[in-house]
């Protein structure tokens, strides 16, 4: 507790009835005068406002019959833990970092700021501890005020409204504070006399108030008092007691709350003792997982067990607290998206858990058990984001690493980005590249595949321990392919026996697989045969069969599955009334098809007129695309498509924001208009917002947005629209991800350029860091 005085009793008996002597000490705070009689002792102990985290107050008692040795005895008194200085915090996409003078700096993503850099926060001096939200951010003054800015639409900011604020205001009601602590969509914070105040998000029950409505201004929780220590995640929230209980309130769907029980519908609204948990020093906790760190140096951990979580060899949840195997030496611990990192001793950062950004610092994307991150010592503070963490050493500088999709580790993600085609190493006798969001495929001629990117969600296909590879991995335990494809988080793989095998995300049902929800590896697709080609757009799926049919899966929200209907389905079913289909191509969300006859039938959204039929209508069903015939080729963007026709030209209809039909213009058409200037082509491709073409005996024509390098025109050509590259002439194949590039060259090696945060270039890189690097702030 904050400042709070104790009376400490003793009583001790002496076999020779001698009267016993006392004499009190105490580690830190002030002890007034001992009373004392021959056999018991009183003393009142007032302690300091707060401590080090990770520290407990000791006072002690020595007892002497002036003849025996005397003995010793030891009371254990929890304090508040001091905001640490400097201090760092890290959200969803965000960081944050509390300067030695009491100003705060701020980069990445967050609150209708999209530039990532680096800049002071306006108006916030004299402040001793930071806390950072999913797209908020808290700062506590040295007066006991809390301020807050970033998003504020279920009242996280504290301040009455649900008005967005670019610069802080000040939480109303709030003095006296101790420390803060910000999760998704709210806040805690905890005062000097022990008490805790929540506001913000409630939905799950996490402002323990008995309720599940949310707050504009905080609210006290009741039936807390004496606390010594708080955390808060999106769904649940934790508080350290002064004799080193814990209380949970929130969801307990994965046993977060630690009450030995389970409740998929709202856990517990307001606080609950955690089992098994003595003398707990201070807690950490984000979505469904929770930890506690003990006065002799080790860790606790409950809750989900996604990717190894909780730190042990068990792969199940744990609604009851066990230790994690091997920790000791614990200072402070930090919780992000299924992983933790823990400040020891001796200045060193150990991680665990999922790995897929590289936020566990050991220079892999591999997950694992607790783990030293590598290169980093002297670390003074640590704090863990969703996929990304930050450090500040003894000296006062910054390492970060992890994610960097947002500039989260403040340094500019494009620099891994290529403007101009790299070749990807190891990959000869190519035949076919596929490129999803963030991952990509080759096939070899061998019959083998390849992949390269994330695999957070299984898309790699390489087991659940790997995040992620910069370079081309074999997929294991697959052969004889034919055909590749790959969607968001979604690879697909037809064999030479017509059968189709999946991997990656199954969230709605993509990898048309019942019982599914990830795939880390490769498995049939039940019912399908007879499969000649495959496409994958964003959450579903199209497969054509030898007999001209096509069948669908996954989600139909804008009906791209095409059965007339907007239910999702997680096995194939038969696009309805299409026969004598010979080409399919999946947009994000929608879908073309190339009947025998050459002509072209879509479906699904049609909000940018990517349909093809003059109007802003979406079908449920295949609809004829009017006045387009002799077509061999389609292909399918965002919210555009393309079709090339037999005599070489090319047409495109649907959203043209971006310049993505290569006309010099940015107006978009319903019907199907010429490409100009463009003959001979004989392959296509679509990403997000850009175009690729072959053509006969030229060069590899790009257009549509470059903001990535995607059209690989070169450095400094981010502004034009439309280009082409000589060096790749006659390519044997392309692909287009999500703005990104791939190409097979004649003799079969493979290229790539374009974005790379999360290595789908393959060539090494990765705007991702798994390595601390320094961080400079302005």
């Amino acid at each position: 507790m904050a400042n709070e005085a104790v009376t400490l009793h003793v009583a001790a008996k002496d076999d020779a009835q001698r009267a016993l002597g006392f004499s009190w000490e105490a580690s830190t705070g002030v002890l007034e005068q001992p009373q004392s009689t021959a056999t018991t002792s009183d003393v009142r102990w007032k302690g300091p406002e707060c401590l080090p985290a990770g520290t407990r107050a000791r006072v002690t008692v020595t007892i002497t019959n002036h003849v025996a040795p005397a003995i010793t005895r030891s009371f254990a008194l929890s304090v508040v833990a001091c905001p640490a200085a400097p201090a760092v915090a890290a959200g969803r996409y965000h960081s944050l970092v509390l300067r030695p003078d009491g100003t705060v700096v701020e980069w990445g993503l967050s609150y209708l700021r999209f530039d990532g850099s680096a800049r002071p926060v306006p108006g916030l001096t004299d402040i001793r501890a930071v806390a950072a939200g999913g797209d908020h951010a808290l700062a506590l003054r040295k007066d006991g005020t809390v301020w807050a800015w970033g998003s504020n639409f279920s009242g996280q900011l504290g301040d009455g409204t649900t008005t967005t604020r670019t610069t802080p205001v000040r939480v109303v009601g709030l003095t006296e504070v101790l420390a803060v602590a910000a999760t998704g969509y709210s806040s805690l914070a905890l005062c000097k006399d022990g008490t805790v105040w929540a506001w913000g998000d409630n939905s799950d029950g996490q402002l323990g108030d008995g309720t599940t409505e949310g707050r504009l201004t905080p609210v006290q929780v009741p039936g807390l008092a004496r606390v010594t220590g708080i955390a808060a995640s999106r769904d649940h929230s934790l508080a350290v007691l002064a004799d080193g209980t814990v209380r949970a309130w929130g969801n307990n769907s994965s046993g977060q709350l630690g009450n030995g029980e389970f409740n998929w519908e709202v856990g517990s609204l307001r606080p609950v003792a955690v089992l098994h948990l003595t003398d707990v020093v201070s807690v950490a906790a984000s979505y469904a997982l929770s930890f506690a760190v003990h006065s002799d140096g080790t860790v606790s951990s409950w809750g989900t067990n996604v990717d190894g979580a909780l730190g042990g060899d068990s792969r199940r949840n744990g609604h009851i607290p066990g230790k994690v195997p091997g920790m000791t030496d614990v200072t402070t611990l930090s919780a992000g998206t299924f992983y933790a990192v823990a400040l020891m001793g001796d200045g060193t950062v150990r991680g665990w858990g999922t790995n897929g950004s590289g936020q566990l610092g050991d220079g892999t994307y591999t997950r694992h058990a607790p783990t030293q991150v590598s290169g980093l010592a002297g670390v003074a503070a640590v704090a863990a984001g969703d996929e990304h963490v930050l450090a500040v050493l003894s000296d006062g500088s910054l390492r970060a690493w992890g994610d960097n999709r947002y500039m989260q580790l403040g340094i500019q993600p494009e620099t891994v980005n290529r403007s101009g085609p790299v070749q990807v190493p190891g990959l000869t006798e190519a035949n076919s590249v596929a490129a999803g969001e963030t991952h990509s495929l080759a096939l070899r001629a061998d019959g083998t595949v390849w992949a390269w990117g994330d695999n957070r969600e299984g898309s790699l296909g390489i087991g659940a321990a790997h995040g992620g590879s910069t370079t081309p991995a074999q997929v294991p335990n697959l052969s004889g392919a034919k055909g590749i494809a790959a969607g968001e988080s979604l690879s697909l793989a037809v064999l030479s026996d017509g059968t189709v095998m999946s991997w990656g995300s199954s969230s709605f049902g993509q990898l048309g697989v019942e019982s599914s929800s990830y795939g880390f590896a490769p498995e049939p697709i039940t019912g399908l045969s007879g499969v000649t080609a495959v496409s994958a757009g964003r959450w579903y799926a199209l497969a054509l069969r030898e007999d001209g049919t096509v069948w669908a899966w996954g989600y139909n929200g804008q009906g791209q599955l095409g059965d007339g209907t907007t239910d999702g389905r997680r096995v194939p079913g038969q696009v309805a009334g299409l026969t004598h289909v010979t080409a399919i191509a999946a947009g994000a969300i929608h879908a073309l098809a190339l009947r025998e006859d050459g002509t072209v039938w879509a479906w699904g959204d049609n909000d940018f007129g990517a349909l093809g039929d003059g109007t802003n209508t979406a079908h449920a069903m295949p609809a004829q695309v009017p006045a387009l015939t002799g077509v061999v080729a389609v292909a399918a963007g965002k919210y555009h498509s393309l079709a090339l026709r037999e005599d070489g030209t090319l047409w495109a209809w649907g959203y043209n924001g971006q310049g993505q039909f290569g006309d010099g213009t940015t107006l978009s058409q319903r019907s199907p208009v010429q490409v100009p200037n463009l003959t001979g082509v004989q392959r296509i491709a679509v990403g997000d917002d850009h175009s690729l073409a072959v053509t006969n005996g030229g060069p590899l024509v790009t257009f549509g947005s470059n903001a990535s390098g995607q059209l690989g025109l070169g450095e400094g050509t981010g502004n034009q629209s439309r280009g082409e590259i000589a060096s790749l002439r006659d390519a044997r194949a392309i692909a287009a991800g999500s703005a990104y590039t791939l190409a097979v060259a004649r003799g079969g090696t493979v290229w790539a350029w374009g974005v790379n945060a999360m290595g789908q270039l393959g060539n090494g890189e990765a705007a991702n860091s798994p390595r601390p690097l320094s961080v400079t702030l302005p």
